[in-house]
């Protein structure tokens, strides 16, 4: 499970929608490269009795470097909460989450967790800290605003 007091980054933003659509598209991973930037292939590897994926490999360009990794999800069905850890590829580690907060105009504010840690050789760990950042910012919001989108043009 996604521990949120880790370092990282967390944004939200509000989507016209129940927390069912919102975790309907999140779970569509077959359907990420047509609307989730930067994603160029999905493929779900394990599947539980709910058939949402447990397990799913991932292939995106991540800006400097293609990167190819595989996922673990978890899932609380009491709060919709979706965690993601790393199991394998070519990152270091992985420890997010996403989080819906039911509004009473009918919209859902989607909370997104970003912890990824890449593998980077140590020497060029604080010069690139700065760039690695920028990135990690870039592709947080780009994930919440192409779910937002996916969300409200369905």
């Amino acid at each position: 499970m996604a521990d949120a007091s880790r370092a990282g980054l967390t944004d939200s933003v509000v989507i016209d929608a129940s927390v069912k659509q919102i975790t309907d598209a999140l779970l569509d991973f077959e359907s990420y490269p047509e609307w989730m930037s930067g994603v160029d292939e999905m493929e779900v590897l394990e599947r539980d009795k709910k058939k949402r994926g447990t397990k799913v490999r991932y292939k995106v360009d991540a800006i400097l470097l293609k990167v190819n990794y595989v996922l673990a999800y978890g899932y609380d069905d009491k709060t919709g909460r979706i965690d993601l850890s790393y199991v394998e590829g070519d990152l270091e580690d992985v420890n997010s989450c996403y989080e819906f907060e039911p509004l009473d105009d009918g919209g859902t504010k989607v909370t997104y967790h970003y912890d990824v840690r890449y593998s980077i050789p140590r020497a060029l760990r604080l010069p690139a800290r700065g760039l690695i950042k920028q990135i990690d910012k870039r592709i947080m919001k780009s994930a919440l605003k192409d779910l937002k989108t996916r969300v409200e043009s369905l």
